[in-house]
């Protein structure tokens, strides 16, 4: 009798523990829950196939990135999933990585911004797509998201410098330009593309 108590309790326990780990253990990396296939196609659609890296931001880099930011790094971003898009030339030939992306979170007028950046071989972005938002669908426009095209870590990335905004969607725009920035600084250091 005294057995069989003893087993519902440690039951009890055990099960207690998954769900406290459940319900308090925080997810940061929301983005890594399920595969982001249709996502990553979006992204670039011309790949074939896509290698997922799970990587660690050092202190060294971590230092390095924030300088160049201005601000720290948020700790979902300490551990990025960066994404590298497979392409072939032709059929017969070998497969080569054409780009690197990753997704970044911002957080604008409307709250989350969840977006996409892809950076080239040479460490500028390539493009950027905004996912899931609240925000106002002229930040959504191509002629909005087209400024960021070709942006080097070294540009400004600055509404009313060299990033235009939509009348009256500042704030937003300026929180976009920033995870932009945030994601191609992160991609850069960890591939060392100056």
């Amino acid at each position: 009798m005294v057995m069989a108590s003893n087993n519902i309790r440690n039951r009890f326990l055990n099960l207690s523990a998954i769900i406290l780990l459940l319900f308090f253990v925080p997810v940061s990396f929301a983005h890594d829950l399920v595969w982001p296939g249709e996502k990553l196609k979006e992204l670039f659609p011309r790949a074939e196939s896509f290698e997922q890296k799970n990587l660690y931001v050092s202190d060294e880099q971590r230092t390095a990135i924030e300088r160049a930011l201005g601000s720290r790094l948020p700790e979902e971003d300490l551990k990025p999933s960066i994404y590298l898009a497979v392409v072939r030339s032709s059929p017969e030939a070998p497969p080569r990585k054409a780009a690197a992306m990753m997704f970044i979170d911002a957080h604008g007028e409307g709250g989350k911004i969840e977006m996409g950046v892809v950076v080239g071989g040479k460490g500028e972005i390539m493009k950027i797509y905004i996912f899931e938002n609240k925000e106002s669908e002229k930040l959504l426009q191509p002629q909005f998201l087209k400024q960021f095209e070709n942006k080097k870590s070294s540009d400004l990335f600055k509404v009313g410098a060299d990033i235009s905004a939509p009348a009256g969607r500042e704030k937003s725009a300026q929180a976009i330009a920033s995870g932009a920035r945030r994601g191609l600084l992160i991609i850069n250091e960890m591939f060392r593309k100056k």
